[in-house]
């Protein structure tokens, strides 16, 4: 199974001077990718979105045990 909307939604200019590792295989990669053109996983590498994911998560969380008692 091959996702084509997320290569579509990949940008047509990519800046091969800025790489970084894929976190699934480890091979070089534009920072402004979506996905790994090695192994196909999706990357991310805006670490901001993931602390405001958490942050959401933990939130409800406490919002669900502090509803329960």
């Amino acid at each position: 199974f091959f996702d084509f909307k997320s290569v579509s939604e990949e940008k047509d200019e990519l800046d091969y001077n800025n790489l970084s590792d894929c976190p699934h295989c480890k091979k070089p990669i534009p920072q402004d990718s979506t996905m790994c053109y090695y192994c196909g996983g999706e990357v991310y590498f805006n670490k901001k979105s993931y602390k405001f994911f958490w942050l959401v998560l933990i939130l409800i969380v406490f919002l669900f045990i502090y509803l329960i008692f």
